[in-house]
């Protein structure tokens, strides 16, 4: 049960990072500043779960596909979300210019 409440914060932070990110392109129209928006998004996010998850819930891993990456599977997801993030930014530029 705490894997799917893991997965499922990553899956938000996601979700939030994009929205903001899209958000902020189109009120500024600056796509470098909306993935940095984006970046401090996910830093506060997943590594305020990630004290969160080690402190309160005492979690030291999870199970599964990301077993061996333990507490840190959130601090891991950083640059990940990150690169999504550029790419849907690109594509939202991309569909903008059409």
């Amino acid at each position: 049960m705490l894997n799917l409440s893991i997965y499922f914060f990553i899956i938000t932070t996601f979700l939030i990072s994009t929205a903001s990110s899209i958000w902020f392109y189109k009120k500024k129209e600056n796509k470098w500043s909306a993935l940095f928006l984006a970046f401090c998004i996910n830093v506060i996010l997943l590594c305020g779960a990630t004290i969160v998850y080690s402190k309160v819930f005492h979690v030291k891993g999870t199970g599964g596909l990301f077993a061996s990456l333990g507490i840190l599977i959130f601090a891991f997801f950083i640059p990940v979300i990150t690169c999504i993030n550029h790419y849907t930014l690109a594509l939202w530029k991309r569909k903008a210019n059409y």
